[in-house]
C-alpha cells in the first residue's frame, strides 16, 4: 500500500513537472507571438503611411508656356519653359529638391530631365518662384495654397517646332505622376507661347 502511495506521488510530481513545462512553453510562445504582432503592426503602419503618401501626393500643372519663340520654335540652350504648379486637393507637401521635371518631345530621341538647383536656372536645372504663397508656406516646398512657377532652359539639341506635340511630367519623390500633353501652336510669332491649357 505504501508502495502504491509512492507510485501515485511520483506520478503526481511527473504530471506537475509536465504541467509547469507546458506553461513555460506557452509563455515563451505567447511572448514570441506578442513580439511578432507588435513588429507586424509597426510595419503595417509604416507601409500604410507610405501607401497613403503615394496615393494622396499629387502635383497639379496649371499652366505651361515658353519664352523667346518668335522664330516659330523653342530652341534648346536659349529658350525657356515655365511650368506653373500647385498641390492637388488633399495632397501632402512636396519637397522641390526631390522633384524632377521630364520633357518628352519629338525633336530628340532622348527625353530630358530637369532637377532643382538652388541658384540660377540653367540647362538640366530648374529654379522656382512663388506666384502665391499659402498660409503655411515653407521655402523649398510646395504646401497647400502655394502656386509655384518653375522655369528652366531647354537642353541644347531640343527644338520644338510649330504644331509639334510634347509631354511634360512633374515627378515628385512619392506620389502620382500625371503626364501633361500639349501641342506647340501652329503660328508662334509672339515672344511668349502658351502651351497648356
Amino acid at each position: 500500500m505504501e508502495e502504491e502511495k509512492e507510485k501515485k506521488a511520483a506520478q503526481g510530481i511527473g504530471t506537475l513537472i509536465i504541467f509547469i513545462a507546458m506553461i513555460l512553453v506557452a509563455a515563451v510562445a505567447a511572448g514570441v507571438l506578442i513580439q511578432t504582432a507588435a513588429s507586424l503592426q509597426s510595419k503595417s503602419l509604416d507601409v500604410g503611411k507610405q501607401t497613403q503618401e503615394k496615393i494622396t501626393t499629387d502635383l497639379e500643372v496649371i499652366q505651361v508656356y515658353g519664352a523667346n519663340a518668335t522664330d516659330g520654335t523653342l530652341d534648346g540652350g536659349n529658350d525657356t519653359l515655365t511650368v506653373v504648379i500647385r498641390l492637388g486637393t488633399g495632397s501632402t507637401p512636396i519637397k522641390l529638391s526631390e522633384t524632377s521635371i521630364k520633357l518628352d518631345s519629338m525633336s530628340s530621341i532622348d527625353s530630358s530631365n530637369y532637377i532643382y538647383f538652388d541658384g540660377a536656372y540653367s540647362e538640366s536645372k530648374y529654379n522656382y518662384t512663388y506666384v502665391i504663397q499659402g498660409p503655411n508656406a515653407v521655402d523649398g516646398y510646395v504646401t497647400p495654397g502655394d502656386t509655384i512657377s518653375v522655369r528652366f532652359i531647354l537642353k541644347t539639341g531640343i527644338r520644338i517646332h510649330e504644331s509639334q506635340s510634347l509631354t511634360i511630367r512633374v515627378i515628385p519623390k512619392n506620389g502620382a505622376i500625371k503626364p501633361v500633353d500639349m501641342t506647340m501652336p501652329s503660328a508662334s510669332i509672339y515672344p511668349v507661347v502658351h502651351l497648356y491649357p
